[in-house]
């Protein structure tokens, strides 16, 4: 069949290239990028190669994105972004000799459904593996892992995926806050085997509440856990279940529910089509990051300054002189809507004079004076 919209000026031009895929597997996986292409929107072609190849026995499927991170129009600094996606928000191709999702299906795998329509009860359906397999390659991805039991911020390449900012405990703490949860720790293990949810401005708006919980199970299932949404939380063939980390025999879900869109929607793409009219009108700018002087100013001894933004970002705080001397480092921070980061500012060590505390993070940095007086 033909996409459901114009994917040139209504969705996403997905780009496949074909290696190794029968005449009918070629067509259920064309079925599931024609349902992508008209759920997200960007001017930049997505392009795939996809491969039908052996793999071993108990995997049907796997894609993963190419990454890029600190280009032009990256909402926060020192974050990979998926090809696609950071594409997307570059408005521009910045990677035209490479695929953007690498994707690869196993040829000798004997239980496969090879639609179109409902699979026998027996059989896994192409399509639906395809569909949630390109959805981690938009985005639907963390960083996060535990391997040997130490919890790490991303092997190779290191640092935070755009999916791990929106990510904490249920107490609301970021799994990224390295103060309370160290890279390369037994604490951050414990945390990524414990109760995780994904929080965002899209959730809130689709679900009424601002979080919606991932699979965590209390041992870590690597490939199951964590970039996937909780198991027993979202049901076996509804949309949402799509990005659960199983798949039951039998099971079709033609679309990606409306937590799925959101879930791409935080992490930064433009929903278009079905996925934009179940999560809604987001705003079009990204996170929007303040700093609001809370103490004393002119600051004579101490002032506190509270940061906040309006949408998941990854800040670090610094005090510059006017001659952009550094002379404070007040660290950094992971701010989810609505939570702020609070830095004191002590003038014991500091001459009197003119300095600018500088927020490095989202579109563009925060420049706020400070006046020390005498």
């Amino acid at each position: 069949g033909a996409p459901e919209c114009n994917p040139a000026t209504e969705g996403a031009v997905i780009e496949v290239t074909y290696t190794g895929f029968p005449t009918a597997a070629k067509a259920a996986f064309q079925a599931a990028v024609d349902t992508w292409a008209c759920r997200i929107r960007t001017a930049q072609p997505i392009r795939i190669d996809a491969s039908w190849a052996s793999l071993d026995a108990s995997t049907l499927g796997s894609a993963g994105p190419f990454l890029y991170r600190n280009f032009p129009g990256a909402p926060t600094r020192g974050v990979w972004y998926p090809a696609a996606l950071a594409d997307h928000l570059a408005d521009q191709d910045l990677g035209e000799s490479s695929p953007d999702i690498e994707a690869t299906f196993n040829s000798d795998f004997g239980d496969w459904h090879i639609g179109p329509g409902s699979a026998p009860a027996g059989l896994y359906d192409l399509t639906t593996v395809v569909l949630h397999e390109i959805g981690h390659g938009l985005g639907f991805i963390g960083a996060l892992k535990v391997q040997d039991g130490v919890g790490r911020i991303g092997v190779d390449p290191e640092g935070p995926f755009s999916f791990d900012l929106h990510t904490q405990t249920l107490a609301g703490v970021s799994l990224l806050d390295t103060d309370v949860f160290p890279n390369r720790s037994v604490v951050l293990a414990d945390a990524l085997q414990d109760a995780v949810r994904f929080v965002g401005t899209a959730i809130e708006q689709t679900v009424g509440q601002s979080v919606v919980p991932l699979y965590t199970p209390p041992s870590w299932v690597p490939g199951g856990s964590y970039s996937h949404l909780d198991e027993d939380a979202f049901g076996a063939s509804t949309g949402d279940g799509l990005m659960t980390p199983f798949i039951a025999r039998g099971e079709v879900i033609p679309a990606p529910g409306p937590v799925v869109c959101a879930v791409l929607a935080d992490v930064g793409w433009t929903l278009a089509g079905d996925c934009a009219e179940k999560v809604g009108r987001l705003p079009d700018s990204a996170a929007q990051v303040t700093a609001t002087v809370r103490g004393r100013h002119p600051i004579t001894s101490r002032t506190a300054v509270s940061i906040a933004a309006t949408d998941a970002v990854s800040v670090a705080v610094t005090l510059v002189d006017i001659l952009g001397r550094r002379v404070a480092d007040y660290g950094s921070a992971v701010l989810v809507g609505g939570s702020t980061f609070e830095v004191v500012v002590d003038s014991g060590p500091l001459a009197a004079g003119l300095y600018v505390l500088r927020v490095v993070g989202g579109p563009e940095s925060v420049a706020l004076p400070l006046v020390v007086a005498r």
